[in-house]
């Protein structure tokens, strides 16, 4: 059914082995009986003239389509309340509120010496925090140059 191909160079064999297998011709006997299943077209045929629909009906599908979306959303927001409140998830999350307090003031309390030692880090931080920005200041400014700028702009 196929007819060879010359041989390609190495680097486009697999290409040239894809597109010799993906290329495939029907056989005539197959389009035949295709095409003898589709009834001859008569030379006019007529469309199908469908009416658009009045104006009030497209009006009332989207109020229709918006009242749907909101009496969902609102169903889903009710349920979910009924659920948050039944789980009782607002007193789940002030007792995580409070978790990093209650850690630290155990952390105060077993090691005495660890006061000092967040209160380094704190500092630390907060120097850390002034490198980073000067950082990213220097960066900005190193990358920024007017002069540049200004001779594309006069040469253009």
């Amino acid at each position: 059914m196929s007819t060879p191909l010359p041989t390609p160079p190495p680097d486009e064999l697999l290409d040239a082995a894809l597109r010799h297998e993906l290329r495939w011709e029907a056989p005539p006997e197959l389009t035949n009986r295709l095409l003898q299943l589709v009834p001859s077209a008569s030379p006019t045929v007529a469309a199908a003239t469908s009416t658009p629909l009045p104006r009030w009906r497209f009006y009332l599908a989207i109020a229709l389509i918006a009242l749907a979306v909101l009496a969902s959303i609102l169903g889903t927001t009710y349920l979910y309340q009924i659920v948050w409140f039944q789980l009782g998830a607002g007193s789940l999350i002030a007792q995580l509120e409070a978790l990093p307090a209650r850690l630290l003031q155990s952390l105060y309390d077993t090691l005495p010496f660890a006061r000092e030692l967040v209160s380094i880090a704190a500092l630390i931080r907060d120097q850390l925090h002034w490198l980073l920005l000067a950082l990213v200041l220097w960066i900005l400014l190193d990358t920024w140059q007017p002069e540049r700028r200004l001779n594309e702009q006069s040469s253009s």
